[in-house]
């Protein structure tokens, strides 16, 4: 049973349950983990941070796959994948109650374990729908809105750092209420119906397989630097603040997540703009190799900058181009799908490419110890790994 092609109230609800996903996690990864790996970890907070990242990559790779897959079978029988994301809505809910009173590394841990298991009991069923309903004429399109979460993210990350909410009590509440909020109306409001979609027309299986596999390889390699760009830009930013006291309240953190915010508007734009012209075009690549560039010069400008003004433009520039890029090889990758029937199960496999760089990027930060030796050598390995997943992606033959 799948989703009759759409209409813009389905889309809408869509888009903002997809960015519900990413504000459930982008402000724990962006502020609250490096918050929390300060204050438990002391004087090995990078250590703790990276330990962190590591295991929270690892039960996310399982969780995803699995609640895919089980997603896949509610499907099936029941025409729905909504029971996993209201389930999973619950459980990171109370997740982030354990991350709020956790005050040493095993408890630090053991939350960061809870909240990537709640993470992936919604994401993986949401971002399932996608290729249940959206045709590949309006991909580029919705792929350029879903792009748009991971910048509304850094802004949740932003609002919750505000100076005059109160105690890290309140924020956490008002982080949940956020998630909450966007998520909810897609599962009250967007009707399902069991007409099919038509097939998109398919190349030679072969083919498909082996471009599944391309686009699989060349965002492995793009989210590697995504990643670590977002669990160490907090330290970044202190790194060219020359600033050693990380061990602050949340209100401390604001100017640094705040200086974000520009970058994200851009960001915005130019994720919405990149959608809409791929489907008008039905041409993908261009806006692959233009995310790629623009994300490899930005990290190069961060790992040369030598003011607050310099490292900000590069962040602008790095963000805007994983965001275009991430939008747009996503329209790509659901049209390569091999299985209608596991399709939750696939993107679960497709995901290893968020979930595995996750754990990529941790190891590198800790071999080249940046907080030691300076991130210029750890952005520049980044922005090489990027430009080659930008290489990779264009090899992509079944879409242009």
């Amino acid at each position: 049973m799948q989703f009759t092609s759409p209409g813009r109230g389905f889309i809408l609800l869509y888009a903002l349950a997809y960015a519900g996903m990413f504000v459930s996690f982008m402000p724990f990864v962006m502020v609250l983990l490096p918050l929390k790996a300060a204050q438990a970890g002391g004087g090995h907070a990078v250590q703790l941070l990276s330990a962190g990242a590591l295991g929270g990559a690892a039960v996310a790779s399982l969780t995803n796959i699995l609640f895919g897959a089980l997603s896949d079978r509610t499907l099936r029988r029941r025409g729905t994948r909504r029971p996993w994301i209201a389930a999973g809505l619950g459980v990171l809910s109370a997740s982030y109650g354990l991350l709020l009173v956790a005050a040493d590394p095993v408890s630090l841990l053991l939350a960061v374990t809870c909240i990537q298991i709640g993470i992936n009991m919604m994401f993986a069923p949401v971002a399932a729908v996608m290729a249940d309903a959206i045709p590949d004429a309006q991909k580029g399109m919705v792929a350029g809105l879903t792009g748009v979460a991971h910048p509304i993210g850094a802004l949740a990350a932003v609002l919750i750092t505000l100076p005059g909410l109160g105690g890290d009590a309140v924020r956490y509440a008002l982080l949940c209420l956020l998630f909450t909020a966007l998520t909810v109306p897609f599962l009250f409001l967007a009707r399902e119906n069991p007409v099919p979609l038509p097939p998109p027309p398919a190349p030679q299986l072969g083919r498909r397989r082996f471009d599944f596999v391309l686009a699989w390889a060349s965002r492995i390699l793009f989210q590697v630097a995504g990643n670590g760009l977002a669990t160490y830009g907090f330290f970044y930013f202190l790194a060219v603040l020359d600033r050693e006291d990380i061990s602050k309240t949340s209100v401390e953190a604001n100017p640094i997540v705040a200086t974000m915010t520009g970058s994200t508007i851009v960001a915005v734009l130019l994720t919405l703009l990149a959608g809409r012209l791929s489907d008008r075009m039905m041409r993908r690549k261009p806006f692959l190799a233009a995310g790629a560039v623009g994300m490899t010069a930005g990290l190069c400008v961060m790992a040369f900058a030598g003011s607050w003004g310099m490292a900000a433009i590069g962040h602008a520039l790095a963000l805007s181009g994983l965001c275009v890029f991430l939008a747009i090889h996503s329209a790509i990758a659901m049209q390569l799908l091999p299985s209608p029937e596991h399709r939750g199960r696939d993107l679960g496999i497709l995901n290893l490419t968020n979930t595995l760089p996750a754990m990529v990027a941790p190891l590198l930060a800790l071999a080249l110890a940046p907080e030691k030796t300076g991130y210029m050598l750890w952005l520049l390995i980044l922005a090489l790994g990027t430009l080659a997943g930008g290489a990779v992606s264009l090899c992509i033959r079944t879409q242009d």
